[in-house]
């Protein structure tokens, strides 16, 4: 039976939005449409994810000045030349298409400005050079099937507080999947320890206690935990990932006070705040470099490797890794023969397990 499709034209299903099926129409309606089929197609079969990660060869730019880009904006972005100092610069047409980042290692070249305003890009990024680590999370869908957080770095610090907002395992889960698919150091940082009574173990986090991973409970506001993280923080790059309202831009200003950055506190639906809106680059005089990044909802794992997942949940059998879904959570029987310490782990699995195989939600439906 037929559906009722747009201006209420009868087609089957299999045939919304392919171009071969606008044919017939009128030469105006038709290119219209194929416009917006072509939009709507994403090569779903054949699309190489990793090619929008790949950077054209700096070989031939090598002779100019390398800089660290510190922030992107729109059409510009800052680079940290060698002196510490500030340099705004645009992009050069060679880069049209590359995804760059904060973090990114790039070569610039001097271009002239016509009026004396710092303001105005004083130079033209021409080439960017491999990137030691890139860490990034899961795109919307396959037309943007990344988000680039940060380049460059050694380490992921996702931070959770204790309350408000409360502390959520699974985020820490999916950053530990981020980390390793990096290739970064991961470390959890507790924000907002002097909100919870010290009796209060934090029995959220036993799962990864015991899988060794550093845990840091802090007080930036009280200044509890920070010089410990001072050290930590010699000679490494770190990236701050967390919730809106976890405290991330209050612990950069503990640990660099001259930043001096706006924090924010709750919203009235019991969310946080954001104040950070791009990733920061913050060279520490103590040593070593924090990144800032914006407040998330979540992190998507979609298009990560499922092999991940065996070194996120180590208590599960190669049988279940393999597909978990084949449990039912619910089933006492099921979670004794399992005989799990942390029974909800297995719906934690099962959900990052099914998202990242995920096909693009916003695929036509004739693929």
């Amino acid at each position: 039976m037929s559906r009722k499709f747009r201006l209420g034209q009868s087609r089957e299903a299999q045939d919304l939005d392919h171009r071969e099926s606008y044919s017939g129409e009128r030469a105006a309606d038709s290119k219209r449409r194929q416009r917006q089929a072509e939009r709507l197609e994403t090569g779903i079969e054949s699309h190489d994810a990793e090619a929008l990660l790949r950077l054209p060869d700096p070989g031939p730019w090598m002779h100019l000045p390398e800089a660290t880009l510190v922030q992107r904006y729109s059409q510009w972005v800052d680079l940290e030349v060698g002196s510490g100092a500030l340099l705004r610069a645009t992009l050069g047409g060679k880069l049209k298409g590359v995804r760059l980042v904060c973090g990114d290692r790039v070569r610039y070249s001097p271009t002239p400005v016509e009026a004396a305003d710092p303001r105005l890009p004083q130079a033209q990024v021409v080439a960017v050079m491999p990137r030691r680590t890139l860490l990034k999370r899961g795109g919307s869908d396959d037309r943007e099937p990344w988000q680039l957080i940060c380049a460059n770095a050694h380490e992921l610090w996702i931070c959770a507080a204790v309350v408000d907002p409360p502390l959520r395992p699974g985020l820490l889960e999916r950053a530990q999947v981020l980390a390793l698919a990096a290739g970064l150091g991961f470390r959890v940082i507790v924000t907002k320890r002097d909100r919870a009574s010290k009796q209060d173990t934090l029995p959220e986090l036993d799962a990864l206690r015991g899988q060794d991973t550093p845990i840091h409970e802090t007080s930036a506001l009280k200044g509890e935990g920070v010089d410990a993280l001072r050290v930590l923080l010699q000679d490494r790059v770190v990236v701050l990932v967390g919730h809106s309202g976890v405290g991330k831009s209050t612990l950069v200003n503990a640990l660099h006070p001259d930043v001096d950055l706006r924090t924010g506190g709750l919203t009235r639906f019991g969310t946080g705040k954001q104040t950070t809106t791009a990733a920061r680059w913050f060279p520490l005089a103590s040593g070593g470099t924090l990144v800032d990044t914006p407040g998330i909802r979540t992190l998507s794992v979609r298009g990560f490797d499922r092999g991940l997942l065996e070194r996120v949940f180590p208590e599960f059998s190669s049988k279940v890794l393999e597909d978990p879904l084949a449990f039912n959570p619910e089933d006492e029987a099921v979670l004794e023969e399992l005989d799990l310490d942390y029974p909800e782990r297995l719906q934690s699995l099962q959900r990052l397990w099914q998202e990242m195989e995920d096909r693009n939600p916003n695929q036509n439906v004739w693929r």
